[in-house]
């Protein structure tokens, strides 16, 4: 089991792949996870009725990779940009993916901007 506190990611959005490919081998998104510089893993997102190949959790190299459907990379960036801490985790290929720490409610974060 892995859990790592990401506090800086890098967006990559791929203009040369059509989000109609139902292709698992071809992501049309991606974002690039890393805790304290080092790189811990990524979110990759394909379209909407892809099949999603497991996570992959490499504990000997510190990493995580996660698979995700394009219709849910708004909420992930968002998740990115409003809330910390965020954790990428992953227990195992069927237990994985980004959670935030406890949070108070009522927030209201985002709704001014």
């Amino acid at each position: 089991m892995a859990t790592y506190t990401i506090d800086t990611y890098e967006v990559r959005i791929r203009s040369s792949r059509p989000t109609t490919e139902l292709n698992p081998l071809k992501a049309v998104a991606g974002i690039y996870l890393y805790e304290g510089g080092q790189y811990r893993g990524y979110a990759y997102f394909f379209h909407d009725g892809t099949p999603l190949a497991p996570a992959i959790v490499d504990d000997a190299n510190g990493q995580i990779y996660v698979h995700y459907n394009l219709s849910q990379f708004a909420a992930i960036l968002q998740l990115l940009r409003e809330e910390e801490p965020v954790y990428l985790y992953g227990f195992d290929p069927t237990y994985a993916g980004l959670q935030t720490g406890g949070e108070p409610t009522g927030e209201e974060e985002g709704l001014d901007g």
